[in-house]
């Protein structure tokens, strides 16, 4: 099983796209209601970096060396204990750095401690296209090299929008990606193109044994997933996606599965549609928990597993950016529904971007406000 969380709004997103006026179906779960969750746990917070622009993803490897890159420029840091930071030297090319592209999901292979594998999702100027690539890293973190394509083609709209585009490694060594639906009407409900979608691969870019067909989709119908988590001693991982103006949604996630996102007007993407649309696709599975208006617009996920987080352990930990906040959501064993929502760092650091757990409970999370005010956070449940 997989759960997916979506909400990117036009506006909701904040990166400064373009505004819709999507219909709004029936709010579900503790948000319906509009009112910010209440607050959750006390916390500590400790600055790990600053001085960055828009750290779109960040890493933390065994040795606890932290990596986290910028959406716009492309450049890598590794960030050591103390502080000390070194640049990543990667060819990605021209980075194209329009809107929301740019840089984007990172992630370690399961067994990086032998095979030192690093996967990444950018935005490629020269391709024209969004793409995830292995490289295997330095042992000092200098550079990341020998480089392997193993998703191309993925849509890249001119404006840059929409383009997902988060990475997560399975327990098994496969990878799912989660990417955005390019601001193109077609895509989403598209089988032949990768957006607007949930791939499942190997980490040599094959497709995985539960994908639709030989093509790599897992699910779609999808608008621009920016988050994916793997839920502690369970089968179920949740992807989180921005909504248009209205929506925000949490959704058990299956195989082969139609979320009914369709903004295609004979060609042309029109927004005034329902994020999960059941009237066209009856089959479309329902959301578990929707924001309804207005939306919060979520980037990073993490799931809480440490017993220092109190009856929020095991609760899902989401990065809002139009918000500035995390919301912590607890959901059902099964995972189809939201059964309570706090919120922790509530307009205390800005827009919110992503979610890494780390040992012993913590997380590291990165700001997104741009110009270089941005900053990787330590955050961990506050001493008893």
């Amino acid at each position: 099983m997989v759960v997916s969380l979506t909400a990117c709004s036009t506006t909701g997103d904040g990166d400064g796209v373009d505004a819709g006026d999507a219909a709004s179906s029936s709010p579900a779960g503790p948000q319906a209601s509009g009112r910010p969750p209440a607050p959750g746990p006390a916390v500590e917070v400790e600055t790990v970096a600053d001085g960055l622009t828009i750290p779109w993803d960040v890493v933390r490897d065994p040795d606890g060396v932290i990596v986290t890159g910028e959406r716009g420029s492309g450049t890598l840091y590794a960030i050591r204990e103390g502080g000390e930071r070194s640049t990543v030297e990667a060819d990605f090319g021209e980075v194209y750095d329009r809107g929301e592209s740019g840089l984007m999901g990172m992630a370690l292979a399961e067994d990086f401690v032998t095979s030192r594998e690093v996967y990444t999702c950018h935005s490629s100027a020269e391709e024209r296209d969004n793409r995830v690539t292995a490289w295997t890293a330095t042992e000092d973190w200098s550079a990341l090299e020998s480089p392997r394509v193993l998703v191309d083609g993925i849509l890249l709209s001119d404006r840059g929008l929409h383009s997902g585009c988060r990475i997560l490694v399975h327990p098994d060594g496969t990878l799912y990606v989660g990417t955005g639906d390019a601001f193109t009407g077609p895509a989403p409900q598209d089988l032949g193109v990768l957006s607007g979608k949930i791939l499942h691969i190997t980490r040599d870019g094959e497709p995985a044994d539960d994908t639709i067909g030989d093509s790599p989709v897992l699910t779609y119908g999808h608008r621009n997933v920016q988050g994916l988590a793997l839920r502690p001693d369970s089968d179920q991982i949740v992807a989180a996606e921005h909504g248009p103006d209205v929506d925000d949604e949490v959704n058990l996630v299956l195989a082969g599965s139609n979320y009914g996102w369709d903004p295609n007007a004979g060609g042309r993407y029109d927004q005034d549609v329902p994020m999960t649309d059941t009237r066209d696709f009856p089959d479309a599975v329902e959301a578990a928990w929707r924001s309804g208006d207005p939306t919060l617009a979520p980037g990073g996920i993490a799931f809480l597993d440490d017993p220092a987080w109190g009856e929020w352990d095991g609760a899902l930990a989401v990065a809002m950016l139009k918000t500035s906040q995390i919301v912590l959501m607890a959901l059902s064993e099964d995972g189809t529904s939201v059964t309570a929502t706090a919120t922790i760092l509530r307009d205390e650091y800005g827009r919110l971007r992503s979610i890494t757990p780390e040992p012993g409970g913590t997380l590291l999370v990165t700001t997104s406000n741009g110009g270089g005010e941005d900053m990787v956070l330590r955050v961990r449940p506050a001493a008893g």
